[in-house]
């Protein structure tokens, strides 16, 4: 089975996201297939293909993994693009900085490796994909226009799971199936100090 761990955006997040992709898809219509907000997801780490048999043993490595950092909140920072300027391959939507996150994809990485899962094919990259280039653009990107037209506040991005998907091709796109959640550390067990 075809396999990711990711973290999902709230629902208020993926209809702002769905406002903005509709938007940029009247600036940017031809040549972009644009991601259904439904589907989007900030992937911690693609596995590929991995033998149904493993799936226990993922969900109990990504369980440890994520237990061992606390709940933390993501802010939308910026809009961006892979590839040339004039011909973008993939634009996305960045993250704020944020040692958590980071703490959270290294405790997934390093949890898969010690448990023979391999290791990552590229660096983590903290972002949403908003469209994919299909095909040539009918125009260069207007940037300066697209990013004036970005929302000056996004909804808030508490991050309480990571999750296990299941990713099936289909001629119409992939379809996303959840095979596990696996809860960070509650609140409520993060260590207070006190004089005792």
């Amino acid at each position: 089975m075809r396999t990711f761990i990711a973290v999902e955006p709230p629902d208020k997040l993926r209809k702002e996201i769905g406002h903005l992709s509709a938007a940029l898809g009247e600036e940017l219509l031809s040549g972009m297939r644009w991601v259904n907000p439904n589907n989007m997801h900030l992937t911690l780490r693609f596995l590929g293909e991995i033998d149904p048999g493993r799936l226990e043993e993922l969900e109990k490595v990504v369980g440890k993994a994520a237990h061992a950092v606390p709940h933390f909140g993501l802010e939308v920072d910026l809009l961006g693009y892979f590839g040339p300027e004039r011909s973008p391959r993939v634009i996305w939507l960045g993250l704020k900085e944020c040692g958590d996150l980071g703490n959270l994809a290294a405790s997934v990485e390093k949890g898969l490796i010690s448990a023979n899962f391999g290791r990552a094919d590229k660096p983590f990259k903290a972002h949403l994909t908003l469209a994919r280039l299909k095909g040539p653009l009918s125009r260069p990107p207007d940037w300066g226009k697209i990013r004036a037209g970005l929302p000056s506040s996004w909804p808030a991005w508490p991050v309480g799971e990571v999750r296990i998907i299941e990713s099936t091709l289909t001629p119409s796109g992939p379809e996303y199936k959840t095979l596990a959640h696996c809860p960070l550390k509650p609140e409520s067990a993060v260590e207070i100090g006190g004089d005792g």
